[in-house]
């Protein structure tokens, strides 16, 4: 019961609007302050060729995965092995990847930031409206969207579990991270 009770807690001060506000801030410090000079100095460690298990871990925040996973999953405890109970779960799994996925998609097609590539490479850096080229795609993390979705999903479901989900998902957000695929900023506003 006390994990119950914690992750009851931790998700009624996420929904606080001021810890909303914390959060904005510390995008908007870490857009300011953080992203470019933490992106030089992991651009020099070379993570991907010295640690290629992030590769592996960054897999998991895979949308089209779970989106296939969840689905089949519901449809055989619909038809296959009936349990209304567990063809709910799955569906509903299923929505937090769907809805979580076209917002984060509408947001990266919309605001256009640019990836820590380019401002490696060309000193590109900032947001370039309604660019839909992948290069522009960074803000918020996809992979990092995906799995916090799935983590909050499988918390709400199995709450005695949360930490264990949660760190999941962190571990995946900390992977895009250090892969120089996003900034600290966009890993920030998807979680």
């Amino acid at each position: 019961w006390g994990q119950i009770i914690m992750f009851d807690r931790f998700s009624k001060k996420l929904l606080n609007p001021i810890t909303g506000f914390i959060i904005v801030a510390i995008i908007a410090l870490s857009y300011i302050y953080i992203d470019k000079p933490l992106v030089t100095v992991l651009s020099t460690l070379n993570l991907q060729e010295n640690f290629p298990v992030l590769v592996w871990v960054t897999y998991f925040g895979s949308s089209r995965v779970y989106l296939i996973l969840f689905f089949v999953f519901a449809l055989f405890f619909r038809y296959g092995y009936v349990n209304s109970r567990w063809e709910q779960r799955a569906w509903f799994l299923w929505l937090c990847v769907a809805f979580s996925s076209l917002i984060c998609g509408l947001l990266k097609a919309s605001l256009g930031r640019a990836r820590p590539d380019l401002w490696l490479h060309s000193q590109e850096y900032g947001f370039f409206w309604l660019k839909l080229d992948r290069p522009h795609m960074s803000f918020p993390s996809g992979h990092t969207t995906t799995m916090m979705s799935i983590a909050f999903g499988l918390s709400a479901l199995f709450p005695r579990y949360w930490i264990l989900f949660l760190s999941a998902g962190l571990l995946v957000a900390l992977s895009r991270i250090l892969l120089l695929q996003h900034y600290l900023s966009d890993v920030f506003a998807a979680m």
